[in-house]
């Protein structure tokens, strides 16, 4: 029967067979029919017919290769034609190009075997997107991006031919053409062993699934890149760790690396905007995914212990999968607990350490949710604790104290609104600490406010300064009432200022650039006002007793008229 099946499979889908017309393949494609084209037809397929290219190659196979016109052996980026589903580019091996490390990367994740899953949006129709998805569209409508926090901590032995280089780091965000731009850091004079930038750099991303970051460390003074490394974003873990670099030939540099800090911020979304992993993923998909946890206080060798979670793992399901790792004793659920506790980091040494605010985490939270709400930007580390019922009697009056510690903390805290922080929002209303100087409000600020491109542009902290306006009452005298603006200091107070006020006030978010420049125009109209202070003194003075310099300012002066008598010199 298997070989009377191939022999009917062989005849219907032979070329040779005369009833089968050549434009009745064309217009009735098998399964098994793949198409082959040249780089500039793919190109033109991109631009003109996306949509119907995505909705064609969910069925199909489709392939492209380089033009004929490359005579230098030049590779095409082949992120154009993968964002389309276009499941074959081929490439020239012989170039070691940027095209072709891109395709090492894309096919690295998956262990190098060849084959990866497209994304759904490409071929589910559970997905939300799906047959609406234009990868070259500049503007998607009513989505809300995810914001990627991406810190440059230090490098090491990042030119490995040369120790006296000034290296900077140059990071491409390689997507769809709404997702995609460039960062580059500050050079390191003359230091290629241990260089330290500590630069953090924002971006929106909106199509997770096909973006890659690619890692170049460029010597300033030739503009040569001496290594390089391009990594899918899903690849990049959260938190500090050492990416390891690699040469011109994507071949691995053992003791170059690159020490960053990344993570994966949440926006707020408002009523009308839905995020748009949701609209570019399904609910299926999104469980499946697998994401690690730290846990400490679970008893065991190590202080310790990480746990594989899904997306929509909630606290009672983690809860259970801790207890049964314990094979000795059969532990009760209800005599455990789990604690969301967060530490604040000091900044100087001589500083009092603060105690931990501690929260008891409700059976139906979800563990994703509550790891992408803790912000170290905003001076402060979080983890989560396993805890018994009877551990201390500390530990039971936080317990069934629960509603006093939350109202201890919020006594502690305080509400401030700052003004202009971006044109999309122009105040916010943050709450923080009374012990917050105004470095830590400006960070707090940053990163609860939408991301506008001024923000993404200046996402430094240091650079920013809060201007404090008070408006003080009016008195008898003056009707108006007067408003007086006072640049806050770094280390200071915000809640001692605020105290302060015994009128309207407001805290308004500037530019350093922008204070200096206003305070030097400012003094441009001080000067001009004294000049022309002493100049209507001058035509004031009784005739025959101006002194020296009023001779001079009154010549220039009134050089069309005559000069006063008498006016000489007093000796």
């Amino acid at each position: 029967s298997c070989e009377a099946m191939r022999q009917a499979w062989e005849e219907s889908s032979s070329p040779l067979n005369p009833a089968t017309s050549l434009s009745a393949i064309i217009r009735t494609p098998k399964c098994y029919h793949i198409s082959s084209l040249n780089e500039n037809a793919a190109k033109r397929l991109c631009r003109r017919y996306s949509q119907k290219l995505i909705q064609h190659t969910a069925c199909q196979l489709l392939r492209t290769y380089p033009a004929a016109t490359r005579i230098d052996s030049s590779n095409p980026n082949p992120l154009m034609f993968w964002l389309h589903g276009i499941q074959l580019v081929a490439l020239n091996y012989q170039t070691d190009d940027l095209p072709l490390h891109l395709n090492a990367a894309m096919f690295e994740a998956n262990g190098g075997c060849g084959y990866v899953l497209k994304p759904p949006v490409l071929w589910d129709k559970n997905c939300p997107m799906y047959q609406k998805f234009s990868p070259l569209e500049r503007d998607l409508d009513n989505m809300e991006p995810a914001v990627y926090s991406l810190t440059i901590v230090s490098g090491q032995n990042v030119c490995p031919n040369s120790s006296t280089g000034s290296p900077c780091i140059e990071v491409d965000v390689l997507g769809m053409p709404l997702d995609s731009c460039h960062f580059r850091t500050k050079p390191i004079h003359r230091n290629t062993l241990n260089p330290m930038w500590n630069e953090q750099f924002l971006f929106r991303v909106h199509f997770e699934d096909l973006i890659f970051l690619r890692f170049a460390v460029v010597e300033n003074n030739s503009s040569a890149v001496t290594a390089q490394r391009i990594i899918p974003l899903k690849a990049l873990k959260r938190g500090y760790r050492h990416l390891q670099l690699r040469n011109l030939h994507n071949e691995v540099l053992e003791i170059s690396s690159l020490f960053i800090n990344s993570r994966r911020m949440e926006e707020n979304s408002s009523s009308s905007a839905v995020p748009a992993s949701l609209m570019f993923n399904t609910e299926e998909r999104k469980c499946l995914q697998t994401h690690k946890v730290t846990v400490h206080g679970v008893p065991g060798p190590e202080p310790f212990t990480v746990f594989s979670i899904n997306g929509g793992t909630k606290a009672k399901q983690l809860l259970q999968q801790i207890l049964t790792t314990e094979q000795d004793t059969k532990p009760i659920v209800t005599d455990y607990f789990l604690m969301e506790e967060k530490f604040f980091i000091s900044k100087e040494k001589n500083e009092c350490r603060k105690q931990p605010f501690q929260r008891v985490i409700g059976p139906e939270e979800e563990i994703m949710q509550i790891l992408s709400s803790w912000f170290p930007e905003e001076g402060y580390v979080g983890r989560i604790v396993l805890k018994t019922q009877q551990e201390n009697l500390e530990e039971r009056s936080i317990i069934q104290d629960d509603k006093e510690v939350i109202l201890s903390s919020e006594e502690e805290s305080f509400f401030v609104q700052v003004h202009d922080v971006s044109p999309e929002q122009p105040r916010t209303v943050i709450k923080a600490p009374r012990v917050s100087t105004a470095q830590d409000v400006i960070q707090q600020t940053l990163c609860k406010a939408k991301y506008s491109y001024s923000i993404l542009n200046n996402p430094n902290p240091s650079d920013y300064v809060l201007l404090e306006e008070v408006v003080k009452d009016a008195t008898k005298k003056s009707s108006t009432p007067k408003s007086s603006q006072r640049v806050l200091l770094d280390q200071e107070c915000v809640f001692q200022a605020q105290s302060k006020w015994k009128g309207a006030g407001k805290f308004i978010l500037k530019l350093k650039e922008q204070v200096q420049a206003s305070r030097e125009d400012k003094r441009k109209g001080i000067s001009f006002a004294s000049e022309f202070k002493k100049f209507t003194k001058s035509t004031k003075q009784p005739r025959g007793l101006t002194s020296p310099s009023q001779v001079l300012a009154s010549e220039s002066v009134q050089s069309k008229e005559e000069k006063p008598v008498g006016s000489l010199p007093l000796q």
